[in-house]
């Protein structure tokens, strides 16, 4: 299987096919706002929170992909848990769906040389490197949504990874 093959494999996994951890659609399927809001305490993240963050770095990385000039991030990385666009919940997750469908057809569209050619503001890691990394970093954040749920009673055995 070719590095695009890979890339393109993982990207569905995440945002909608099940296999060793469940997708992001899964992961929020079914979620209230209030939910997706609920926090165990101040210094940790809701659910919401970590799928803006999902949403900026995804975005982010995806327009410079294509090509969008991106310009210097405003802030650290904190400030990207921020809803800084004002979106409700519903559109928040219809944004990152979104986001996804856009990178499956980003890399789908692409010659495999892109996957090897520089990130421009990274110039130590090619596109491949930087779409498995951000690829691992959605799922991880995937399971952290699925830890939340747990947590605040929301996600039971019939939803699978118990």
């Amino acid at each position: 299987m070719d590095k695009k093959s890979v890339l393109l494999q993982q990207l569905t996994m995440l945002h909608n096919r099940d296999g060793w951890f469940v997708s992001f659609d899964h992961a929020v399927k079914g979620l209230t706002s209030e939910q997706a809001s609920w926090k165990t305490g101040e210094s940790t993240n809701s659910i919401w929170e970590i799928v803006n963050h999902l949403r900026f770095w995804n975005q982010r990385y995806l327009n410079s992909f294509k090509g969008i000039v991106t310009g210097k991030m405003e802030g650290d990385n904190d400030s990207t848990f921020i809803n800084l666009d004002h979106l409700n919940w519903a559109e928040t997750i219809a944004s990152v769906v979104e986001i996804f469908r856009e990178w499956h057809n980003a890399v789908k569209e692409c010659e495999q040389e892109k996957l090897d050619s520089p990130v421009p503001h990274d110039s130590g890691t090619t596109w491949g490197q930087a779409l498995s990394n951000l690829t691992i970093h959605t799922a991880y954040h995937i399971g952290q949504i699925v830890h939340i749920r747990k947590t605040q009673g929301s996600w039971g055995p019939e939803l699978g990874v118990d």
